[in-house]
Order: C-alpha cells, then sequence, then structure tokens
C-alpha cells in the first residue's frame, strides 16, 4: 500500500513539473469607437465621429460616456453604438435636458455610484452635473473665474483639469489654476483641502482609503494626499523622461494627463503616448503604448496619439480617450 502511495504522489509530481507553464496574460489594445477623422457623427460605434475626445468614464452597467470637448457634447456608447447624451453642437453654457443643454469645451467627466456624471468645462468655470435622465444643472461655482470657497452658488474656480467623487458622493476638484485641491461636499459646501501646492495640480483620483492621488505635470510625479492632507510624493524620480522600476528611480513625462485607479490600488496614467501602471506599493510598468501613432493589438505594439482621459470598469479594463486619434480604445486582458 505504502509503495503504491509513492508512485501515486511520483506520478502526479513529475506530471506537475513537466506541464508546460500556463501562459502569462497579455495586455490587447482595441478600437471601441471611432472612424478617425475629426467630425460629428452618431451610429455605429467605429463609423461615429469624435473631434478630440479629451475624457471618458464608465458607470457600474458598463456605459462609457465621452467628453466630446471639439464637438460640444457629451457622448455614449452602448452596445456598439454611439449616440449623442447632452450637447447640441454649440458653444454654449445652457442647462437643461440632453441636447437641450449646452457645452463650452466638456474636458473632464466622472461618474459616482449613482451613475451621475460630473463635468469640467475649459470656458464654463463651473462643475456641472448630469443624471442618468440627461438633465444636466450646476453643482458648483457662479461662473466667475477665481478662487472663493463657500457655499456652492458663491464658490468661484480657475481653470480646472481633474475630477473625481467618492463613495459618499463628495466631488474633488483639481484647481489647476489656483494650485490648489477643492472639495465640494454633499451639503453644499466647497473648501480647499490642498493648497496653495508648489505645483499646479492634474489629474486625480481616490482610493477606498480616501487617499487622493494627484499628477504633477511640471515635476513629473504623483503625489499622494491622505485623508488627514498629508502630502508625499508617491512615484517618480523628478527627472522628466520614461523609466519603469521602483517608486523613487521611475520617471514621468511632462506630458502626463488623466489618472484612474482600480479595486485593487493600482494606477493608471496617460503619459505622453503611453498608459502607464503603478501598483499599490509603487512599482512603475508601462502596460501599452510607445511612440505615438495608431495601432490596436497587443499593447507592445499599441499605438496611441497624446491620450487625454481614462476611464475603469469593474471589470478593471482601461478606456482611453485616444484625443489626437479621435478614438475611443479599450486595453484589456486577452
Amino acid at each position: 500500500m505504502v509503495a503504491i502511495l509513492i508512485t501515486a504522489v511520483s506520478c502526479k509530481k513529475y506530471r506537475q513539473e513537466n506541464n508546460p507553464p500556463a501562459p502569462s496574460r497579455k495586455w490587447i489594445v482595441t478600437t471601441i469607437a471611432g472612424k478617425g477623422p475629426a467630425f460629428f457623427a452618431d451610429g455605429s460605434a467605429l463609423l461615429a465621429g469624435f473631434k478630440a475626445p479629451t475624457d471618458v468614464a464608465v458607470t457600474k452597467d458598463g456605459t462609457v460616456y465621452v467628453a466630446d470637448a471639439l464637438n460640444h457634447r457629451i457622448r455614449k456608447i452602448v452596445e456598439g453604438r454611439v449616440t449623442t447624451f447632452a450637447g447640441f453642437g454649440a458653444e454654449d453654457t445652457t442647462s437643461g435636458v440632453g441636447t437641450t443643454a449646452g457645452f463650452a469645451l466638456p474636458v473632464q467627466l466622472t461618474a459616482d455610484t449613482a451613475g451621475n456624471l460630473y463635468t469640467l468645462d475649459v470656458h464654463d468655470f463651473r462643475i456641472r452635473k448630469i443624471t442618468p435622465a440627461a438633465v444636466v444643472t450646476v453643482v458648483a461655482g457662479n461662473g466667475v473665474r477665481g478662487f472663493a470657497d463657500g457655499s456652492v452658488a458663491a464658490a468661484m474656480f480657475g481653470e480646472s483639469v481633474g475630477i473625481v467623487t467618492d463613495d459618499q458622493e463628495n466631488i474633488y476638484v483639481s484647481d489647476w489654476e489656483n494650485k490648489r485641491i477643492r472639495k465640494i461636499d454633499v451639503w453644499g459646501q466647497v473648501t480647499t483641502i490642498a493648497g496653495p501646492l508648489q505645483f499646479p495640480p492634474g489629474g486625480i483620483t481616490i482610493d477606498k482609503q480616501g487617499n487622493l492621488y494627484i499628477v504633477d505635470v511640471i515635476n513629473s510625479r504623483i503625489h499622494k494626499i491622505t485623508p488627514n492632507g498629508d502630502i508625499s510624493t508617491f512615484a517618480g524620480s523628478g527627472t522628466a523622461g520614461f523609466r519603469d522600476g521602483s517608486a523613487d528611480e521611475a520617471q514621468f513625462s511632462n506630458n502626463m494627463n488623466d489618472i484612474v485607479i482600480d479595486d485593487h490600488g493600482n494606477l493608471y496614467i496617460a503619459d505622453d503616448n503611453r498608459i502607464r501602471k503603478i501598483t499599490a506599493d509603487g512599482i512603475v510598468s508601462t502596460i501599452a503604448g510607445s511612440t505615438g501613432g495608431y495601432q490596436d493589438g497587443d499593447a507592445a505594439s499599441a499605438k496611441f496619439l497624446r491620450p487625454a482621459g481614462l476611464g475603469i470598469d469593474k471589470q478593471g479594463n482601461i478606456y482611453v480617450a485616444d484625443d489626437f486619434n479621435n478614438r475611443i480604445r479599450k486595453i484589456s486582458f486577452e
């Protein structure tokens, strides 16, 4: 009996050691919407036209929304079709429902847990909300360019380039022009939670613990702000370039844009023509892209042309607003 058991165990071990290793999973880049030329057209996703898509947000149900800046619209991608969700195509800032509402240059989007969208607009110094029913209203800002905390009706913002919400529906804004991180709470108050900073803050995201991660384009770094307000460098040596590796040795360009985070605490950054990843323990890698261009396929050979905004779904797929290619791209595991 012992001999039989030893033989069985030996055979099992032998088969394990001689089985080929499972193939490693690879990132694959595909185009999910956009024909390429800068124009406007709804319809079949790969025939649809965008004009400088600058950001993308994905709601819990998998719907993809796009800030189509130069078409002055918010677009929606569902089941292979692109439609206009809000905006009528002219530079305008009127509130309303769907295509009766106007946008000037909508450049940033984020979604909350209820599926509401929040937008930043280069030419409109207010934060606006779009409900799932496409009702567009003003959340904060009196429309005057400047700086003032206080009630949402009286608050003033400068040019802002990053926006994110937390699980309690508080909104955080990277006020680039005023070098501050602003918070719009659920009680209707705007406060400064960090700043004036030594750098103008760029893209912003938040983890489950309430830590904010901020893109610092000027110094080629990613900073972390704790709920207590402590600020530290999370990744980046401070020298502009492209180098993967540990957090303190890695290099980022001075053309970084948006940043998102997955459920495991991994950060993803649109960095010039690349999409970079920073693990929760600070290891930096390039997951897709190299030199500028347009190409789908495996991540090593895929090309982007100055990707601007990023989105992420509950499966961890990354969506890219590939600005200069006028396309929406998806990065997923094969």
